[in-house]
């Protein structure tokens, strides 16, 4: 064998040993970084949506509420309650609500005077413990507000006028993460 032909197999060998780890390495490199996609659905976030509502499911929001009866005059220990009125969940969440009575304005301090509490299966729950949850698509809760003078009420308080009471409903998702909005 010549010389020639020896460095000419030296060379072949050597450019095919290249060429055989060229292509392991890049059999390897494409199994390492192999990547597949496909395409997601719409991802929509789910509403939150409470309202107050008559027993016709007409929106109450902004409108005015009787307490039962004609005339009331307040005494102490006497309670009063007003209409139904029916706390209905409109959107796709399950929530959980809480009721606060708030706005209460009028002459002298009378608002200071009446507890206020729910009444829930016919017996009164104290507002400020009542938390309840209604499922999305769920009937609409009747909700049967309550308020009792107290029976320590003052002489101060006689002919004095509460007006401007506003009953709110705040509601939550119900994960325990969720928090109620500010008041």
């Amino acid at each position: 064998m010549s010389k020639k032909s020896s460095v000419r197999s030296i060379v072949s060998g050597v450019l095919a040993l290249t060429v055989a780890v060229g292509m392991f390495i890049g059999a390897t490199y494409a199994v390492f970084n192999d990547s597949s996609s496909t395409n997601v659905n719409t991802i929509q976030a789910g509403t939150l949506d409470v309202e107050l509502v008559d027993a016709s499911d007409n929106s109450i929001v902004g409108g005015t509420v009787d307490f039962e009866g004609s005339d009331l005059l307040w005494q102490p220990d006497g309670e009063y309650t007003l209409e139904t009125v029916y706390i209905k969940n409109n959107g796709d969440l399950d929530l959980k609500y809480k009721i606060v009575v708030t706005g209460i304005d009028g002459s002298g301090d009378l608002g200071e005077w009446i507890d206020w509490s729910v009444k829930v299966n016919g017996e009164n729950v104290d507002l400020e413990s009542y938390e309840a949850t209604l499922a999305a698509g769920a009937a609409k809760v009747p909700v049967v507000l309550v308020g009792t003078m107290k029976h320590d009420t003052p002489n101060s308080v006689m002919g004095k006028t509460a007006d401007g009471i506003s009953i709110t409903v705040y509601a939550k998702q119900t994960t325990e993460q969720a928090e109620y909005p500010a008041a």
